[in-house]
């Protein structure tokens, strides 16, 4: 029985892994989903697991089922048509406590569980392992060169260049990120993480 449970996860552990991942990067989604019918108990529910794996930050998180997909801060620098945090809620007595714990409203929508950029390494994770997976594990291996220039360099460098803004502003340009660079930075980091971790993973498994 335990050969044949062994086999079994050598066959298919990397469907296990994307299953895995998909879950992980879509649950969060089911978040507002269940806010906006009604079902707060199980949303909070979903919002309090993820509290100890990403910031859930609001300004940094996508929202479903209001008036815009995110509202960033005004430092992102988005244009006039897009509605800042700061418009639409009061933050001037808000910590960072309180800013974790804002889930959303009627008019925002319901944030996801996680950021945009934990949103989008996961799903990305998910989907190498899909290609990893169709491509019968003939998908070579990466360096850790290509995968610290390609992978790492974008998002620690967007990460980094916004860490201290509002905190060292004096001698630390205030910059915030855009959605969009979030969702690339998090998605090329974690496809190309997966790239370089899987295949050695694989010849583990397989050998």
């Amino acid at each position: 029985m335990e050969d044949k449970l062994s086999r079994y996860f050598k066959q298919f552990y990397i469907l296990i892994f994307f299953v895995v991942f998909l879950a992980y990067a879509l649950l969060p989604v089911l978040a507002p989903v269940l806010m906006h019918h009604g079902h707060e108990l199980p949303a909070k529910l979903i919002y309090w697991i993820y509290q100890f794996l990403c910031h859930q930050l609001p300004y940094r998180s996508f929202f479903l089922y209001g008036e815009q997909p995110y509202y960033p801060l005004p430092e992102a620098e988005m244009g006039d048509s897009v509605k800042t945090f700061p418009e639409m809620v009061d933050t001037s007595e808000m910590d960072f406590a309180d800013m974790r714990e804002f889930i959303g409203n009627e008019q925002m929508g319901y944030k996801f569980a996680v950021c945009q950029r934990d949103f989008a390494l996961f799903l990305a994770i998910a989907l190498f392992c899909l290609i990893f997976f169709l491509a019968n594990s003939r998908i070579p291996k990466i360096n850790l060169w290509i995968w610290l220039l390609f992978g790492v360099a974008p998002i620690a460098i967007d990460g980094f260049s916004q860490l201290f803004s509002g905190t060292f502003s004096s001698i630390w340009v205030v910059r915030e990120s855009t959605p969009l660079l979030r969702v690339l930075t998090g998605g090329v980091f974690g496809f190309f993480t997966a790239w370089f971790l899987i295949p050695y993973l694989n010849e583990k498994i397989k050998s």
